[in-house]
């Protein structure tokens, strides 16, 4: 007869009561993540870490655990919907200790393809569209349905589509890696639908609707050709039964059509404002200084839609902008003049204006940035080189289209780093000198960033927080870069609190040449530690990349970690532009190996020259 596993593990601690010492305390176990009745995003299996008494045996769920000799572990376990519980079993001597540690697993919505169920994507989220604009809506339903959207007096029944099933789980993924099992929406269900907003529209606001029909044979069959054979439910087949009957449900979404307020004129009233590409979504330009102005025509919830030209629109935040006086007018820029100013430490090149303008800058190539002016049309004569300037190449403009003037910059030598902003109304674009000399340490402004502080940031097994990790590395490698002659900065230098936003500004301050952000990874829940894994590092602008990748080569060689990439990130540290700036993982510390490795001196300073050498091979390569 098969004994269960409760069973087997309750021999095991009765024959090691016989063999054991007598006296032995009772293993200790402790959870670091994750949190007890934490709620988890829908995944197959995931990870839990911690510690037990060192030389202790761990099984949890029933899985013999590798423990390290310092007493941390981790293990990646498959979990399962609702309320779960890992139940950690470990065994000492003559002693046994048990730990029930429950969390909730997100549970997919799930259809019983018995009845029409509605479920609305954006509860109460308030719409403001023009007319000629596009409305664009989406809900998420009973599979294998017909669906529409309707505005009352305005549209009747406007036809939605059923996007098909998503075979990934988690776009983060693709990035930090795959799990042992995903957890995708098999059936789909997703329906979504556009509109163009009529010419006759009158200010109005409406409620939307949304409507779901059950299909007819036709129409089911024709849904079923569409889907792979690995995500047709044949559960589906119950629709028919409902013999077309059809739901309605008001989206919760009041749509107001020319609202009187827009379009009008807004100005930017954060200093380092974003414009996105969407409510909430990427970037289209960052740094934005106060002051600008922009045509506002719309709004989706808290994000107010800005017409930046004919064809590019933008999307800010509601708080970080003033409406000005109704009826004010958009005011278009003509510039005459292009000119270069130089200096001893960077070339400014400048642009009067008859307003503050929102601009985008683009590094082209590691030999050219472009300039596009929203807002702006050329008059433009005149393009005035200063004669002492040997690093401008040539400067020339383009309109793209109205209210979009280009500039593009090309240098003679890769670009180091830049600036834009305002001095009054004239744009300017400071581009930086490199170096006098670039191809040593000595005498360069370097700026060491250990992160977190107040916030610990991750934590490996055994209790070993990020935070400290990191400011021991930085430590070092400030005595390594000190020794070559270096100006260090460190952003701390214990573990006193630095805001994160504070850290860029410090470097700012300092007229940093090179920034390094010290760091040690963890993972998203639903990945496996053991797969994904090792040493990485993030840049932002190009003009990072090679330091980027030369302190990985180094790192990956004098640790011996995989190689878990180098990577485009969209990180605070690494967003701004006047100098290079990284952001170093060194070690994953949630692993009870490399949390071990991380309170080591010597791997502090292994680490602190494999950055050190990284910094020389990206110097000797400048071109």
């Amino acid at each position: 007869m098969t004994k269960s596993i409760k069973e087997i593990l309750f021999l095991i601690a009765a024959l090691a009561v016989l063999i054991s010492p007598c006296g032995a305390a009772a293993p200790e176990i402790k959870v670091v993540y994750p949190h007890s009745g934490d709620t988890l995003a829908s995944v197959d299996s995931t990870f839990i870490l911690g510690s037990v008494t060192p030389g202790a045996t761990l099984w949890i769920n029933g899985s013999l655990i590798p423990v390290h000799e310092e007493g941390g572990y981790i293990a990646f376990l498959p979990v399962s919907p609702g309320v779960f519980n890992f139940e950690l079993t470990a065994v000492s001597g003559a002693d046994t200790s048990v730990l029930v540690w429950p969390i909730n697993l997100r549970q997919q919505v799930e259809f019983d393809f018995d009845s029409l169920v509605i479920i609305k994507s954006q509860p109460g989220r308030g719409l403001g569209f023009r007319k000629g604009e596009i409305l664009s809506v989406e809900f998420l339903g009973t599979p294998g349905c017909i669906a529409s959207f309707s505005l009352p007096g305005i549209a009747d029944s406007v036809p939605m589509v059923e996007l098909l099933p998503s075979t990934s789980s988690n776009p983060i993924n693709s990035a930090f890696g795959t799990m042992a099992v995903s957890s995708p929406r098999r059936f789909g269900g997703i329906y979504q639908g556009y509109m163009e907003v009529p010419e006759t529209v009158m200010d109005d606001s409406l409620p939307l609707m949304f409507h779901l029909r059950a299909p007819t044979l036709a129409e089911l069959i024709e849904t079923l050709k569409k889907r792979p054979l690995d995500n047709i439910n044949f559960e589906m087949l119950n629709l028919l039964r409902l013999e077309e009957a059809t739901k309605s449900d008001s989206s919760g979404i009041l749509v107001r059509f020319n609202p009187s307020e827009y379009p009008s004129m807004v100005e930017f009233r954060d200093s380092v404002q974003t414009i996105r590409i969407g409510p909430g979504k990427g970037y289209i330009t960052i740094f934005q200084p106060r002051g600008v102005l922009a045509q506002a025509v719309g709004y989706e919830g808290e994000w107010v839609k800005l017409r930046l030209s004919p064809s590019e629109i933008g999307w800010v935040n509601n708080g970080s902008i003033k409406f000005l006086e109704k009826g004010r007018p958009p005011v278009f820029s003509y510039p005459r003049t292009v000119r270069t100013f130089a200096s001893d430490s960077d070339i400014t090149v400048t642009v009067p204006l008859a307003v503050r303008h929102p601009f985008r800058i683009i590094e082209e190539d590691d030999k050219a940035l472009i300039v596009d002016l929203f807002g702006v049309n050329t008059n433009t004569d005149w393009i005035r080189y200063d004669s002492q300037d040997d690093l401008i190449r040539i400067i020339t403009w383009q309109q793209i289209e109205p209210e979009l003037f280009r500039l593009v910059v090309k240098t003679n030598r890769s670009i180091w780093g830049y600036d834009a902003d305002y001095d009054g109304n004239i744009f300017q674009l400071k581009i930086r000198k490199p170096p006098k000399n670039v191809k040593k340490v000595k005498d360069l402004v370097i700026v060491i960033d250990p992160g977190h502080s107040a916030d610990p940031g991750a934590v490996g097994p055994t209790g070993l927080k990020e935070s400290e990790a990191n400011l021991a590395i930085a430590l070092a490698l400030r005595n390594n870069l000190s020794r070559k002659g270096a100006r260090v900065v460190m952003t701390r230098d214990d573990m006193s609190h630095v805001s994160l936003y504070d850290r860029p500004s410090i470097a700012k301050q300092h007229s940093a040449d090179l920034f390094i952000s010290i760091h040690n990874n963890a993972l998203p829940d639903g990945l496996n530690p053991f797969v994904n894994n090792g040493v990485s590092t993030y840049y932002y602008h190009p003009h990072s990349i090679g330091l980027a990748r030369n302190i990985q080569r180094e790192l990956r060689a004098a640790t011996g970690l995989k190689d878990f990439g180098t990577y485009h990130g969209n990180l605070a540290v690494a967003r701004p532009t006047q100098y290079p700036a990284v952001l170093v993982e060194t070690a994953f510390i949630i692993l009870p190996e490399q949390e071990a490795l991380l309170k080591r001196p010597e791997f502090h300073r292994k680490v602190a020259t494999a950055i050190q050498r990284g910094i020389e091979r990206f110097l000797k390569e400048y071109e």
